[in-house]
């Protein structure tokens, strides 16, 4: 999925069901989860250090390292709002790499959408997006999606954010090209009852 090669994540995803949906709507998001989040299980949002025009959509908060916020951000529950069940905060890269929880809702950034080429990996300085030349970095915002579509144990609820016309830094094309690449991948679309895969522990993630 993240290696330019849609057809073939697709035909993996025909012969077992993804451990993926996805989402353009917040709302629905968060409301997915919520319903998985009952009893011992946790779920919370992740996202890339380097989206930083997420902010636009109300998930400005971020998670950045390993302090005592990261920790009660894993372990406190629901309604203490501390806790990653409350959906407020994104955990990022740096914060949640090596950790697991039971759902995740990734907020897709604009520091890695698709070209006509491929992938681009972006990163935003002053008042725009710059395309990222080096391959070494380039190679590391990759990995970082690679890191948070592996965070949960059962299901990731990816959202990409429907863009909008009266921002340069957020186009609608844009956001449009990603979730058609994810749905040619063989991603799902959340269902509108937002009922979910049964609680099977993912296994060896092949569409990556």
């Amino acid at each position: 999925m993240l290696t330019d090669q849609p057809e073939v994540a697709a035909a993996i995803a025909a012969e077992s069901p993804p451990p993926f949906v996805l989402t353009r709507n917040l709302a629905a998001l968060r409301h997915a989860l919520r319903h998985q989040a009952r009893g011992l299980r946790r779920a919370g949002l992740v996202c890339s250090a380097k989206a930083k025009r997420l902010r636009a959509e109300g998930l400005g908060a971020q998670l950045q390292g390993a302090d005592a916020e990261v920790v009660n951000w894993f372990l406190r529950r629901w309604p203490d709002v501390r806790g990653s069940d409350a959906l407020e905060v994104c955990a990022t890269e740096y914060a949640c790499q090596g950790l697991e929880l039971d759902w995740v809702g990734l907020a897709w950034g604009g520091d890695f959408v698709c070209g006509p080429d491929g992938w681009q990996a972006r990163r935003f300085a002053g008042t725009g997006w710059q395309r990222v030349q080096a391959p070494e970095a380039r190679r590391y915002i990759r990995n970082t999606y690679r890191v948070l579509l592996t965070r949960a144990r059962f299901q990731t609820v990816i959202f990409v954010p429907p863009g909008s016309s009266d921002d340069p830094t957020r186009p609608v094309a844009e956001a449009d090209a990603v979730a058609a690449y994810l749905c040619r991948c063989g991603v799902p679309t959340l269902a509108p009852e937002t009922s979910m895969a049964p609680c099977q522990p993912m296994g060896e993630p092949l569409l990556l």
